[in-house]
């Protein structure tokens, strides 16, 4: 009987190091991914601030500034302005760009910039935009080798 307690107890005790030990285990697995998930964060973060300010060179960058659609929109030709953004957006699958005197194409609109990005991306090391960037950088119509600027 004592026999029997004693054997309960130790296999008792090596279930609960077994335990410990796979919770330590699953623990510091835990911490080892948030900690490599926190460091590709700051590297994205830090990437993309690279990024933004090599695009400040970029033509939208400076051609919003001078822009003023208020004093170039006005209500009587609102619904033909309205009619040709659908027709563009229909057409293209992305939303027209008001240059300050008419509806512009996005890939048009951004054709110099495009490049501007590839530029950047080719001078800090960036194999693929929308995994390395984070924020509006990241989405497929800055992406120099997305289907998006593939296709003419």
């Amino acid at each position: 009987m004592i026999k029997d307690q004693s054997e309960m107890m130790q296999k008792d005790h090596a279930a609960r190091a077994i335990v410990s030990v796979a919770g330590i285990v699953v623990f510091a697995m835990f911490c080892l991914m948030v900690q490599l998930g926190h460091q590709k964060w700051n590297e994205q973060t830090t990437l993309t601030a690279a990024f933004e300010s090599c695009m400040e060179i970029a033509p939208f960058k400076s051609s919003q500034q001078s822009i003023s659609s208020k004093t170039t929109l006005n209500a009587e030709n609102l619904q033909a302005h309205y009619d040709e953004f659908n027709h563009l957006f229909d057409a293209t699958g992305l939303p027209p760009i008001w240059d300050g005197q008419k509806l512009v194409a996005w890939k048009e609109y951004h054709q110099e910039s495009i490049k501007i990005a590839e530029q950047c991306h080719q001078s800090l090391g960036i194999a693929d935009p929308q995994k390395e960037l984070r924020g509006s950088y990241s989405k497929p119509v800055w992406d120099p080798g997305s289907e998006i600027w593939q296709t003419r």
